[in-house]
């Protein structure tokens, strides 16, 4: 279900709060096991406002518990009005050097991303899923909806992820690990798939 009721977004940024609470690159953002969630919040909310207005966010009907959310591949650089327009500044309640790791997490991405990407595609930004709700199908359902519409548009879709179980279920689906390795500066293995022709 594609959101279009911009209160939703808080319900979203809380489920992908739960869903990546044990995700390594979150480890590393947040190391406080007893703020994370709170303080990640404020990450998934800019990130689900600015696909809610640049992207699509496919949703679990009635209660969300479970998120896909996806920008096309021209509206992944934000310019500093988009950063604030999309909530940014309540970020700075992380602290500076939650801030800085991510950050520099994102330029490093960035660089791989811009460097394996050439043509127009689609980005999977987030894929969380309440954990427990996990293992019911939903990635299923999440997922081929925007999958199938990306095959009837001759599109590829591309996705970070920095948890090595999520490999395996990305591949599911199509995806190939295109690199490998780890972040810049840090203990964090980050993989790259694409689906379809880059």
């Amino acid at each position: 279900m594609n959101v279009n009721d911009r209160h939703r977004i808080d319900d979203i940024a809380r489920v992908l709060g739960r869903a990546f609470y044990q995700d390594p690159l979150f480890t590393y953002f947040f190391p406080d096991d007893q703020r994370r969630q709170a303080l990640s919040h404020h990450t998934f909310r800019f990130l689900a406002l600015h696909a809610h207005h640049r992207g699509e966010i496919c949703t679990t009907p009635g209660t969300v518990v479970g998120a896909a959310v996806w920008l096309p591949s021209q509206a992944l650089h934000r310019s500093v009005l988009d950063m604030v327009r999309f909530g940014a500044l309540p970020m700075l309640r992380q602290g500076p050097t939650a801030v800085k790791r991510q950050l520099d997490a994102g330029d490093a991405m960035q660089k791989v991303h811009d460097a394996l990407m050439q043509k127009p595609h689609a980005y999977l930004l987030l894929l969380g899923i309440d954990p427990q709700k996990q293992g019911q199908g939903l990635a299923t359902r999440l997922l081929q909806p925007t999958l199938d519409r990306l095959d009837r548009e001759g599109l590829s879709a591309y996705l970070d992820t920095h948890n090595p179980d999520n490999v395996s279920l990305y591949r599911r689906f199509g995806f190939e690990v295109v690199h490998e390795a780890l972040m810049p500066g840090t203990e964090v293995r980050h993989w790259a798939m694409v689906r379809g022709n880059r």
